[in-house]
């Protein structure tokens, strides 16, 4: 009778299995996706236009966002992210989440775009520290019978890699959490609820990023249940694979790249299959009129503004080498001539930058007012702090703790120079909100020098010795860069007095005139790798 009872069961929980079918649309359902599209605001032309086309083949349409949207270039810096919500509204987004960089003009501002942003924007894993969200985690939407639920979240890295200081009080006391230490609970959890809600499908809008160091997506999917897709973004990765979710389920997992470079497509068919298609912007032709003339209008508005000439330069002002990001593991000619640019105009005795906060080149010819804010779109003012050799060492060892992998962290400097050696084991120390706490027993950089600036020869850094930098107030003030210069002292500095990096640069231009070959050619070695 046992025996019996327990077959029972069992052929019941086998039937109750196959009850539990996918729900099928009876039209395919089409979501368009993109990430991490940083004021790339022509690819919205065509995006707007994909929109178009799919609604001819389906009603079922729905245009989402993984994040950072709204900084990238002047036009997006300029209008402090309002004319890229304007483009967005044009097109017509129904979800979005958001990105580490929609906090790049602090977060009234970036509560302020969302609240003007025609979309539903959610975000489960930010809050204060009370666990209050300020945005929904998920959001139902309704395609025919079926349901599709959008989860939102951003990457914990937001702290640092955003500006840390906003995210404080006049204290320094931290107000807000990421949930750095649970977020993909906070996800999951967010997944069952839209769940007993009644949603059929659960796709995370995902700006974690599949090879973040923290709570990357890849591991997301690895460590849960529930979810159906993840639309990525943040490391500007173009990604179309599965990935086993706990259960050994192969889940989605999709990303565009960056600025268009594809447009993504995920389809669930009548079948309840879910498929992705990365489409290439390049080879896409159509463009929506309706949302060419907004981004015209737009540009006609700033066209002066952007387009004055502020300086020239003989020679391409570089950030890429072989299309890596240089900056971000190297010395490059534009790198140069910020530094220089930020020691000149401060009167400081180095002049220091990460190189995370270059965002892009110059070619040779007329150099715009444009140009130099898409360089530098962050709106940071330009500082000088006092601080000891000591955390200068300790700012550059920092830096070069990934290399030859990139990090927006890596010093870019004037009047210093140094050299690593990437053989040696990096002891580098982080928080659990990823700042700088210190230096194990082994450091990669070999030697520092600094140049006199009476004598102009070139001296061992002093670590017992004050010396003033001059920079950003984001690695300077604002704890960028993992916070390195956080114990800084703060100097007054008659040049720089709410001066923007922008305006600092612009008024080095001006002051050396035409950039020639023989000023900025090439990298003045002021960063040497040393080679086995």
């Amino acid at each position: 009778m046992k025996k019996r009872q327990i077959f029972l069961l069992s052929l019941l929980a086998v039937i109750l299995c196959a009850c539990q079918t996918v729900k099928k649309p009876d039209q395919d359902i089409v979501i368009l996706f993109e990430n991490d599209v940083h004021c790339a605001i022509d690819g919205y032309t065509k995006f707007g236009a994909l929109k178009q086309e799919m609604l001819s083949q389906t009603p079922y349409v729905a245009v989402v966002s993984a994040g950072d949207f709204v900084q990238g270039a002047a036009l997006g810096s300029i209008t402090r992210g309002e004319s890229i919500i304007k483009i967005m509204n044009a097109v017509g987004y129904d979800v979005t989440t958001i990105g580490n960089h929609e906090f790049d003009y602090g977060v009234d501002q970036m509560k302020h775009l969302m609240s003007e942003l025609k979309a539903d924007v959610v975000c489960c894993n930010f809050a204060d520290l009370n666990d209050k969200q300020f945005f929904p985690s998920y959001v139902i939407k309704q395609f025919g019978d079926v349901k599709v639920a959008f989860v939102g979240a951003t990457t914990p890295t937001t702290f640092t890699s955003s500006t840390p200081t906003f995210f404080e009080d006049a204290s320094g006391k931290l107000i807000y959490s990421f949930h750095a230490d649970d977020c993909f609970k906070h996800i999951e959890k967010a997944a069952k609820e839209a769940r007993s809600e009644g949603a059929d499908y659960v796709i995370v809008l995902s700006h974690l990023g599949d090879d973040t160091e923290i709570d990357n997506s890849v591991d997301l999917i690895r460590s849960t249940t529930g979810i159906d897709a993840v639309l990525d973004g943040h490391q500007h990765h173009i990604i179309n694979q599965t990935v086993s979710n706990k259960s050994g389920k192969p889940i989605h997992l999709a990303s565009t790249g960056t600025a268009f470079l594809r447009m993504g497509k995920l389809t669930i068919n009548t079948n309840g299959e879910i498929s992705v298609d990365l489409i290439r912007s390049d080879s896409y032709k159509n463009k929506s009129e309706e949302v060419a003339q907004v981004i015209n209008d737009i540009e006609a508005q700033l066209e002066d503004r952007i387009n004055a000439v502020v300086g020239h330069t003989e020679v391409p002002l570089t950030m890429f080498k072989f299309n890596d990001r240089e900056t971000r593991r190297g010395e490059t000619n534009l790198a140069d001539l910020l530094a220089d640019a930020f020691r000149d105009q401060t009167g400081a005795d180095v002049g220091m930058l990460n190189g995370g906060g270059i965002r892009n080149q110059i070619d040779a010819g007329p150099i715009t007012f444009g140009e130099i804010y898409s360089v530098m779109p962050f709106n940071n003012s330009v500082c000088m702090v006092e601080c000891t050799g000591q955390q200068i060492l300790d700012a550059i060892e920092m830096g070069v703790s990934l290399a030859p992998e990139e990090n927006g962290s890596f010093m870019q400097v004037s009047g210093l120079r140094y050299s690593y050696d990437p053989s040696i084991p990096t002891s580098v120390k982080y928080d659990i909100n990823n700042l700088f706490i210190g230096i194990g027993d082994t450091r990669r950089v070999t030697s520092v020098e600094v140049e006199n600036k009476e004598t102009g020869e070139w001296e061992p850094l002093d670590v017992n010795k004050t010396y003033t930098v001059g920079g950003q107030s984001y690695i300077l003030q604002n704890k960028g860069a993992e916070g390195v210069f956080r114990t800084a002292k703060k100097v007054a500095c008659a040049e720089c007095n709410g001066r923007t990096d922008v305006q600092a640069v612009i008024d080095y231009l001006q002051k050396i005139g035409r950039i020639t070959a023989k000023q900025y050619g090439k990298p003045q070695q002021r960063i040497t790798v040393v080679k086995h």
